[in-house]
């Protein structure tokens, strides 16, 4: 028997921010479960010849908790200002 759930394809996440060090992301992470924000983490790896050991985390989260999000990284934009990029747009990819 199918619930009337498993026929729904929602796609509300928003790739929020961007960051290149990794003490940043470490920082941000513990503010978003501090402030109890569901989020995922999508990795690109450096490319061949950048120079880059880290490569560029992006975080992604719901549409719904951006706000929550934003509301929880005000201090640390303020301290690591030039480290952050905020993206907010929509996430193109279907998952399904």
């Amino acid at each position: 028997m199918e619930t009337a759930y498993q026929k729904v394809k929602v796609h509300n996440e928003l790739e929020w921010c961007q960051v290149t060090d990794m003490d940043t992301k470490e920082k941000i992470e513990k503010l978003l479960l501090r402030s109890r924000v569901s989020y995922y983490v999508k990795w690109e790896k450096p490319r061949l010849f950048s120079g880059d050991k880290f490569g560029t985390c992006t975080f992604c989260v719901n549409q719904l908790q951006k706000e929550a999000a934003d509301d929880a990284i005000q201090q640390l934009v303020s301290e690591d200002k030039g480290k952050i990029k905020f993206i907010n747009r929509k996430l193109d990819k279907s998952f399904y």
